[in-house]
């Protein structure tokens, strides 16, 4: 009976052992569940970061833009006599013209009304010279010397006056045939009239411009200042031509400088009428020489160097990795990586950097970082420094 008992008691026992061992894998159990489930939703939760590691080269510097292609060479047709108004103007901006072609033409009018008053003196006076001729042959046949000498100097006077209006109705009428037309003094284009119907023009100012027609000419192309620094005189570039096959001319640079404003942009600006310097922008010039162009061509230009060494490289950091606040001026965030309780876990830490320059991808950094950093290039929500984050791409990006 006792051994009965004594059975029982342990069979009762064995069973709350094994029971109180489920209850304890299963909370085991349960805990690694809730474990693995929280980490899941934190990931969810995470800020998800690109990151990279720095390389080492030089950077790379470009510019680029467009340009019109222009006659090198610019005339100023001026104008030589200032006495009349301009009664045609025969030529428009962009119209070509020849060596000795009309541009203008003036008003003469009153010209040929004052060469017609001054005939009329010279036929006076010829009249009074006539009259005097017979007195002084009345006086002589009358033997009255001393009125005939008298007559003598009349005549010698009146003769000397009578070549003096001949010779002014002469300057006229050569004034007339000279100065009545403006013609071209060389073939090219009309870039601008300054003449205006009706308007008198000073005598030594320019009419009309033109560009020379020649088969050396300018290719002009804005730049803004940032560029302008890194061009300079002598430097090459390469300008397309669209509108001849996409032609490719390899050229150095003439100049670099400020550019002028058009005549219309300087009254514009300037109350005084007078031209005003462009402060924000720069132009450069090249010269192109093809027997095709023609001026007035559209051309894309490039221009390239390499900066630094391939026995000296730099670290470069890529544009997008580089922040800026007024605290710490330029820095990166860089991923640090730890070991959490299910592995590798990556936490945000703010590097302050010293940068040289950059180009359009990469920035060279002088210190701050060094290449084992791995360097967040983007991410898809707002970071801080010492929050956690899950790095997306991780071999790819070098992190293993």
């Amino acid at each position: 009976m006792e051994a009965a008992v004594l059975t029982e008691e342990r069979s009762s026992g064995k069973s709350k052992k094994k029971k109180t061992g489920g209850i304890i894998i299963a909370f085991i159990l349960m805990m690694i569940v809730l474990t693995l489930f929280s980490n899941t939703i934190l990931e969810y939760s995470l800020p998800r970061v690109s990151a990279e590691r720095p390389s080492f080269g030089g950077l790379s510097f470009k510019v680029n833009g467009t340009g019109t292609v222009e006659s090198a060479e610019e005339v100023k047709v001026l104008a030589e006599y200032g006495a009349w108004p301009v009664e045609e103007v025969e030529v428009e901006v962009g119209d070509k013209v020849k060596k000795g072609q009309a541009l203008i033409r003036f008003d003469t009018s009153a010209a040929e009304e004052q060469i017609e008053a001054e005939q009329l003196n010279y036929e006076k006076q010829q009249i009074a010279l006539e009259k005097l001729q017979t007195s002084y042959k009345e006086a002589k046949q009358v033997f009255d010397d001393k009125l005939a000498a008298g007559f003598r100097r009349d005549m010698e006077s009146a003769q000397l006056d009578l070549d003096a209006q001949k010779r002014k109705i002469d300057r006229l009428r050569e004034e007339i045939s000279k100065y009545s037309v403006l013609t071209s003094s060389e073939e090219g284009t009309v870039t601008e009239v300054l003449a205006a119907v009706g308007a008198t023009v000073a005598p030594g100012s320019a009419v009309v411009n033109l560009k020379k027609t020649s088969t050396s000419f300018e290719f002009k192309a804005d730049v803004t200042n940032e560029q302008a620094k890194r061009l300079k005189a002598g430097d090459s570039i390469k300008i397309t031509v669209p509108s001849l096959d996409d032609a490719v001319f390899e050229v150095k640079i003439k100049s670099v400088g400020t550019k002028k404003p058009d005549k219309q942009e300087g009254q514009q600006n300037n109350p005084g009428g007078g031209q005003q310097e462009n402060t924000d922008q720069k132009e450069i010039i090249a010269v192109l020489k093809d027997k095709r162009l023609q001026g007035g061509e559209t051309g894309d230009f490039e221009w390239s160097k390499k900066a630094g060494s391939e026995q000296e490289p730099e670290i470069l950091v890529p544009n997008s990795a580089i922040r800026e606040s007024n605290e710490d001026g330029k820095f990166v965030y860089v991923v640090s990586e730890k070991e959490g309780s299910l592995g590798k876990e990556y936490y945000i830490r703010k590097v302050k950097l010293t940068v040289k320059e950059s180009d359009a991808e990469y920035t060279e950094v002088k210190d701050g970082i060094s290449p084992a950093d791995f360097v967040v290039t983007s991410s898809n929500k707002a970071i801080e420094e010492g929050k956690r984050v899950l790095v997306t791409d991780e071999e790819e990006n070098g992190s293993e």
